[in-house]
């Protein structure tokens, strides 16, 4: 028998009763997940409220900086009657929390022993330390086992991920030998590891060669060092031992031009993580329409918001504001960490959970121009993609602004890419960006990834000015 036909026997009728039936958090959750999912979206928000008015009751008690933000906007944590009522508490910011860790964050009174010690990438520049509460990484599994379900992927398939390294889930639980070894005979679960800066498509393929003789397998990693490999494989011309069920693209932004080319070369749907390393599963692509994301309304609350702090209109781009649930020793509310996104209308697929149209990138991967807009990078990868048709001519590309009046385009072309396109890229780009902005396509063997793992899609001129870059 093989692997796949024993654990696809064993796991559903003997370990998921049994550990439901003893109360595992990490399977409880899922399968509370699979429940909720198809509850009201007026049934979601309420049991949402009254999760926060738990979380605000808390931090207004035992948290310095939350009693001071109260204090200063004239806010009762009693006064948040609706989700809407949390445009009453200012914004807090990756930057105010940095500067008062950990006497002013942290929750005085929970044991030290709850603080699960955590620092970001730095990829913004701002590198961040702060902490999770331990009661909730059970949780986080479970929810992560829900997706996975939505992915058509069970808990026996074997995870690849492409990450930078150190960046993946070591960081959320030290790895235990036990736990691993027992994990892998219960419930067959397996993961195999490339570091995004270190991949090639040689070593690619012989991993999945390895892991296609066990079952099948999925795909977890940076969408720009994904599409590099899928460049490379595609050059090769060469087929994999098998496909993955699904890639899952996580920490960047998922551009259309990737989303496409993703999906050509390993031949699968390709799913889109929202996640911070400070408030973990953000949003999860739809299982049903898979370019809608859907919030995680169990463990955040989500709000788009306008310059003026009001909330967005589905469609309307704006910051992302989030409220993480769960956290109590170190608080996120109201908490703005650099990202933006387009508001969702309620999803067709039924379910009741919030929902965001797209994501548009960070606050730091904004064009200027001379005239004073801004271009987001979802907005110039929506330009790219649907306008101007860059998908069949270029696997990847970054537009790196060189002086306040010039962009570079580096792209990784494809077999198709002729002088012809790179010309029309450049008169479309600059009719779009305006009158006194040049642009100059350069075509590249490979975009190099940041010090943290992760490419932007654009970088501003502040982060290629030297001693700025991340």
């Amino acid at each position: 028998m093989t692997p796949e036909r024993f654990y696809s026997w064993w796991v559903p009728r003997v370990v998921a009763p049994l550990a439901q039936r003893l109360n595992r958090p990490v399977w409880t959750t899922a399968r509370r997940l699979a429940g909720l999912q198809w509850g009201t979206l007026e049934e979601v928000e309420a049991r949402a409220l009254s999760r926060l008015r738990r979380l605000l009751e808390h931090a207004a008690r035992h948290v310095p900086h939350y009693r001071n933000v109260l204090a200063d906007a004239g806010t009762d944590w009693r006064d948040i009657k609706s989700i809407s009522d949390l445009a009453r508490i200012p914004v807090s910011t990756k930057r105010e929390l940095r500067g008062g860790f950990p006497e002013l964050t942290t929750a005085r009174n929970l044991a030290a022993s709850r603080r699960q010690s955590m620092m970001t990438s730095g990829s913004t520049g701002l590198p961040f330390e702060f902490y999770w509460d331990r009661s909730m990484l059970p949780i986080l599994e479970g929810t992560d086992r829900f997706w996975l379900e939505w992915n058509g992927v069970s808990l026996w398939h074997t995870r690849v991920t492409v990450a930078s390294p150190g960046y993946f889930y070591k960081r959320i639980q030290p790895p235990r030998r036990l736990q691993s070894l027992s994990n892998r005979i219960v419930i067959g679960q397996r993961t195999e590891s490339l570091p995004a800066d270190q991949i090639t498509t040689a070593r690619f393929r012989s991993m999945i060669a390895r892991v296609s003789a066990r079952g099948p397998y999925f795909i977890r990693g940076y969408p720009g060092s994904l599409a590099s490999l899928a460049a490379g494989l595609a050059k090769d011309g060469v087929p994999l031992a098998s496909y993955p069920r699904v890639v899952v693209a996580v920490a960047e932004t998922l551009t259309p031009a990737n989303t496409a080319n993703l999906r050509k070369t390993f031949r699968c749907r390709v799913a889109n993580h929202y996640s911070a390393w400070e408030v973990p599963q953000i949003a999860h692509s739809c299982a049903d329409n898979p370019d809608t994301l859907h919030v995680n309304s169990e463990r955040v609350i989500v709000r788009v918001v306008r310059a003026d702090g009001t909330d967005a209109d589905p469609g309307e781009v704006g910051r992302v504001v989030v409220t993480d649930l769960a956290n109590y020793v170190m608080p996120f509310i109201n908490y703005s960490a650099g990202d933006r996104a387009a508001a969702g209308a309620r999803c067709p697929c039924g379910r009741g959970m919030p929902t965001l149209a797209r994501l548009e990138g960070r606050d730091t991967e904004l064009i200027r121009t001379p005239e004073g807009r801004e271009v987001s990078a979802g907005a110039f990868g929506q330009l790219l993609t649907f306008v101007i048709g860059i998908i069949p001519y270029v696997w990847e590309y970054q537009a790196i602004q060189t002086a306040a009046g010039a962009i570079t385009l580096l792209v990784v072309p494809t077999s198709q890419f002729t002088s012809d396109f790179q010309q029309l890229l450049e008169d479309g780009l600059e009719a779009f960006l305006g009158p006194n902005m040049t642009v100059t396509v350069e075509p590249v063997a490979t975009i190099p990834v940041e010090p943290s793992g992760k490419r932007l899609i654009v970088k501003p001129l502040e982060q290629t000015a030297p001693g700025l870059a991340d």
